[in-house]
């Protein structure tokens, strides 16, 4: 458990009461919660380096600005939010699709979701 996650769980009861559908507990609904981990949706790249992400992202998200791409390999952390918004819209039906679990683990582990 990481300093992300003690900061964050708190927030998901509040979220919850203003209406938010936390996946994998609530079916899903607008507006939702989802636990990423954007490793997963950045694939291999050494992300220490600006020349590696500003390549996967002009190779991967050819159709965005020039400007966004480079703004997005920034930083890690600009690069992690950019990939993992643009994975997401590319996968909402995906997301759009989730059902909640019933499996036990899950319950109390949560789920992290990763495109298939």
């Amino acid at each position: 458990m990481g300093t992300g996650s003690i900061r964050g769980m708190p927030c998901l009861s509040v979220l919850a009461k203003h209406g938010f559908s936390i996946w994998p507990f609530d079916p899903v609904k607008l507006p939702l919660v989802v636990e990423i981990y954007p490793r997963a949706l950045t694939g291999s790249v050494r992300k220490s380096r600006w020349a590696e992400r500003h390549a996967l992202l002009r190779h991967r998200f050819a159709s965005q600005s020039p400007e966004m791409l480079e703004r997005a390999a920034g930083s890690e952390d600009a690069f992690d939010a950019a990939v993992s918004a643009l994975v997401m819209a590319e996968y909402q039906e995906q997301i759009r699709a989730l059902t909640p679990t019933a499996d036990a683990t899950f319950m109390v582990e949560g789920k992290i979701w990763t495109p298939h």
